[in-house]
C-alpha cells in the first residue's frame, strides 16, 4: 500500500514537455491518484503564458497518456497566480483538499530545486518526490523555438509539437510573435540591472472602474489600470500601494505604485462594469487583474 494517499505535481507546463510528462509519470507511481496544476490560469496570453490553462490540460493529460500513464488517475486542475507566496501556497492546499480530502496524505512532486524552505513552511506534512532535472529541457527555450520561427528542441511530445504547429496559423499566434519581438527590443533597450517604477490609478465609482485598453506592441487589446511606465531611474513622487513581486511584468522588474484615486488628465481611462471586469481575469495585463483584486479585499 502507498504511504501516500495522493502525489502533486504542480507547474506553468508553458508548453508541456517531457519532463512534464515525466513528474505526473512519477507522480502516478508514488500514490494511486495524481493531481497536475496548472499555473498562471488567471492570466492572458502572452510571450511567457502562451497557452490557456484548457489547451495545456488537454494536452498534457494526451501526452501522458501517450507516455503510457493511466490518465484516469491524473486530475488537472488551474492554479492562479497571485504573484504572493503564502497566498498562492493557501490556493495550492484548497484545490488539493478539494480534489483528494481535507485529511488526505499528500507527497509534492518536482525538480530538487523546489526543495526549499518555504515549500517546507508552505506545506507542513506533505512528504517530497524529488526529480532530477533535464539538461538544456525548459519551457523558455521551447516557447522562443516556437515565437521565432526556429526547429524546436528536443523534448517536446509529438501531440504537443502538432498542437503548436496548428496554432502558429491563428491570430493569436501573430500577435505573441510580434510581441515577442517587442518584448525582447525592450529588455535589450533598458540599462543591465535596472528596477523600472510604474504609476498606476484606481477609481471605482457607481459599480465602475476605470480602465485603460492598450495599444502599444505589447499586449495589444488588453485592459490595464490607468497609468504610465517611469524612466529608468526615476520613481515616483508619491505614495502608493506597492505591487513589487520581480515575475510580475513581461519586460523586466517593475514596481508598481498603485495611488486610489482617479487618474490625471493627461492618463488615458474609461469606465467598465466592475463585476465584468473582476469576471475576466485573462483580458488584463500582466498581472493587473490580480492588483484590481487585491485592493478589493480579494
Amino acid at each position: 500500500m502507498s504511504p501516500v494517499d495522493g502525489a502533486v505535481f504542480i507547474g506553468r507546463c508553458q508548453p508541456p514537455h517531457d519532463a512534464h510528462v515525466g513528474a505526473v509519470l512519477a507522480a502516478l507511481d508514488a500514490a494511486p491518484r495524481a493531481v497536475a496544476l496548472l499555473g498562471s490560469a488567471n492570466l492572458a496570453r502572452s510571450v511567457r503564458n502562451p497557452l490557456s490553462a484548457p489547451e495545456r490540460a488537454r494536452l498534457l493529460r494526451a501526452a501522458v497518456r501517450d507516455a503510457g500513464g493511466d490518465v484516469r488517475r491524473v486530475t488537472i486542475r488551474p492554479l492562479p497566480d497571485r504573484f504572493d507566496g503564502e497566498r498562492w501556497a493557501a490556493d495550492v492546499r484548497a484545490v488539493v483538499a478539494g480534489v483528494l480530502g481535507p485529511a488526505a496524505r499528500i507527497a509534492l512532486v518536482g525538480h530538487e530545486k523546489d526543495a526549499s524552505g518555504a515549500y517546507l513552511r508552505w506545506f507542513p506534512g506533505w512528504t517530497r518526490v524529488p526529480l532530477p532535472g533535464v539538461p538544456g529541457l525548459d519551457a523558455t527555450r521551447i516557447r522562443a523555438a516556437w515565437l521565432t520561427g526556429a526547429p524546436l528542441p528536443p523534448g517536446v511530445p509529438p501531440r504537443v509539437t502538432a498542437w503548436l504547429a496548428a496554432f502558429a496559423a491563428r491570430p493569436a499566434f501573430a500577435r505573441l510573435a510580434a510581441d515577442w519581438v517587442a518584448v525582447e527590443a525592450a529588455r535589450a533597450a533598458l540599462p543591465p540591472g535596472v528596477r523600472l517604477h510604474e504609476e498606476r490609478w484606481l477609481q471605482i465609482h457607481a459599480g465602475q472602474v476605470w480602465l485603460h485598453t492598450r495599444r502599444g506592441d505589447i499586449g495589444w487589446g488588453l485592459w490595464e489600470l490607468p497609468g504610465r511606465v517611469l524612466s529608468p531611474g526615476h520613481r515616483p513622487e508619491r505614495d502608493g500601494v506597492v505591487f513589487g513581486n520581480p515575475a510580475r511584468a513581461l519586460v523586466g522588474q517593475a514596481v508598481a505604485h498603485v495611488y486610489r484615486a482617479p487618474p490625471p488628465p493627461d492618463v488615458l481611462a474609461r469606465p467598465v462594469d466592475l463585476a465584468a471586469a473582476l469576471a475576466r481575469p485573462r483580458r488584463f495585463h500582466e498581472d493587473h487583474h490580480v492588483i484590481l483584486t487585491r485592493l478589493l479585499g480579494g
